[in-house]
C-alpha cells in the first residue's frame, strides 16, 4: 500500500491529483445535498421525489446560452486530446466569452471579441505557463 502511495505521488503522475480531488469534493457535496433533501422532505412529509408541478427551466430561459454551454463543453472535452490543454483552452475560452456576450439583436462588438481574445490568450497561456514552469504539474 505504501508503495502504491509513493509511486501514484511521484511528478510524472501529479496530473491525476486535481481530478480526484475535485472529483471526491463533488461526491461530498452531491452527499450534502442529498442528505438536506431527505431532512427537509421527512420534515415537510413530502416525497424525496415529487415531480407533481415541477418545472425544471424557468419560463424564458436563455436557450442560446444554456444549450451553447453545454455544446462548447462536450467539444471542449472533445478536443482537449486533439489540440492539448493550451490551444483548446484559447480557443473554447473565447467561444465561451463570444457567447456570453453575445446580446439580443446584436451579431458581435469588436471591443468585446478583442477583449476575449486577450483574456483567452493570456488566461491559457498563463495558467499553462503556472502550472507547468513554476509548479512542475504537466497538463493534458
Amino acid at each position: 500500500m505504501q508503495q502504491m502511495l509513493r509511486e501514484w505521488l511521484k511528478i510524472r503522475n501529479m496530473h491525476f491529483f486535481f481530478p480526484y480531488l475535485i472529483g471526491s469534493i463533488c461526491l461530498i457535496l452531491l452527499a450534502i445535498i442529498l442528505i438536506q433533501r431527505a431532512i427537509k422532505c421527512k420534515k415537510e412529509g413530502t416525497p424525496f421525489i415529487n415531480f407533481k408541478g415541477y418545472h425544471f427551466f424557468r419560463e424564458n430561459y436563455d436557450k442560446v446560452k444554456l444549450w451553447g454551454s453545454l455544446i462548447l463543453f462536450v467539444l471542449y472535452i472533445i478536443c482537449l486530446p486533439i489540440l492539448h490543454f493550451a490551444w483548446a483552452s484559447v480557443i473554447f475560452i473565447f467561444l465561451f466569452n463570444v457567447l456570453f456576450e453575445m446580446k439580443p439583436g446584436k451579431l458581435f462588438e469588436a471591443k468585446s471579441v478583442l477583449i476575449s481574445a486577450v483574456i483567452a490568450l493570456a488566461g491559457s497561456w498563463g495558467v499553462w505557463y503556472l502550472f507547468f514552469k513554476v509548479f512542475n504539474i504537466t497538463l493534458p
